[in-house]
């Protein structure tokens, strides 16, 4: 079965999105679904209702009508978000739809406008320059990273399973994440920040805000204080789902440690089979390879996983001819057929040589 990814910028991945249903998470990743996340920004994008139910597996008799489900997608432009952004330091709120309108043109369509965040997380060029222009004078520009998630993550039960999913997925690469039990409870959206005097809920903008600047006339209202309960209601059961064939990637997902400060369980330790440590040395020198030809780590894995090592290799010697002029100088690229230079690798690499990952 062929893996479909998804990527978004791990800012997002560590953000609190206050989403209300879980078909507002599937909506969510029907948009990535259309987007190409290592290709040039889009303002705006259009998916259809048999694109949701394609990607649901399901027919038109047993989910929402298109009506509703346009209403569904329409309310995501309401939905906030918060992260804290720890290059400048700084909370941000956020919404990643700025406008959703039917497709006169196209039936059961709608056209979704991106808001700013909505570029910002779903592709590496809007990324890139955000964090070009919010880095300080003089300090180093530092890629903040993305998580590649694996499209089936829409079959798991619920939006916390999935938003869990996401997080452990940033971490596919080394089998090892270590979180704060409070933090993962708070992305997870079991943490609720009250005022102390009239001990109610204050309001969703406000809400977000001081899960990360908190003030001390308020205080967090914890809907899953116990950790034994936490694991026997959430953790254990979306661990199994998420075993249970669910991701190809991400393999034999257990809790390897629970770190404690007196009887308190404080921090959760989580192991599963690192995706790196599954390539072979003919593989790694192939990451290596592409890698250096401007492809992203994610999307040479991809592929290796896809075609294989033997199969890439043979299209690019096929297909591609190196040439070095000067002693010592910079190598040219050509196409062996036309005999054209190749002026931008990656881009060949992505859009001829490997149709595979625009899919």
């Amino acid at each position: 079965m062929e893996i479909k990814y998804l990527n978004q910028s791990n800012f997002f991945t560590r953000s609190v999105f206050n989403l209300k249903k879980e078909i507002h998470k599937d909506i969510v990743y029907l948009i990535q679904s259309k987007i190409n996340f290592f290709g040039p920004t889009q303002d705006s994008i259009t998916v259809s209702y048999g694109d949701y139910i394609s990607m649901k597996k399901t027919k038109r008799n047993d989910t929402y009508s298109f009506s509703e489900f346009s209403n569904f997608v329409g309310e995501i432009k309401h939905v906030g978000g918060a992260f804290y952004n720890k290059i400048n330091n700084r909370f941000i709120s956020f919404n990643i739809v700025d406008n959703v309108q039917v497709d006169k043109e196209n039936a059961e369509t709608l056209i979704i406008d991106l808001a700013k965040f909505g570029k910002i997380f779903f592709f590496k060029e809007s990324l890139l320059a955000y964090i070009k222009e919010i880095t300080p004078m003089g300090k180093e520009l530092k890629y903040s990273g993305h998580t590649q998630i694996e499209q089936n993550a829409v079959n798991l039960k619920g939006k916390r399973r999935k938003k869990f999913f996401e997080i452990i997925s940033q971490f596919k690469n080394t089998g090892f994440c270590r979180i704060a039990f409070s933090e993962l409870k708070m992305y997870l959206g079991y943490v609720e920040v009250i005022d102390k005097e009239t001990q109610q809920p204050i309001s969703a903008d406000e809400q977000l805000r001081l899960i990360f600047l908190p003030e001390d006339r308020y205080e967090f209202k914890d809907t899953a204080p116990r950790y034994s309960i936490f694991e026997r209601d959430f953790l254990l059961p979306a661990i199994k789902n998420i075993n249970q064939d669910q991701s190809k990637d991400i393999k034999n997902l257990m809790i390897s440690n629970k770190i404690k400060s007196g009887r308190r369980v404080t921090h959760l330790d989580f192991t599963f089979n690192a995706l790196g440590a599954e390539l072979t040395e003919d593989e790694l020198t192939t990451l290596e390879h592409f890698v250096n030809f401007g492809l992203d780590e994610s999307q040479v894995k991809y592929l290796l996983k896809r075609i294989g090592y033997k199969e890439m290799y043979g299209r690019y010697m096929h297909s591609v001819e190196k040439k070095v002029y000067d002693e010592g100088g910079t190598p040219k690229y050509y196409e062996r057929e036309s005999k054209k230079e190749i002026s931008n690798m990656s881009g060949y690499l992505y859009t001829v040589l490997f149709p595979e990952l625009a899919k």
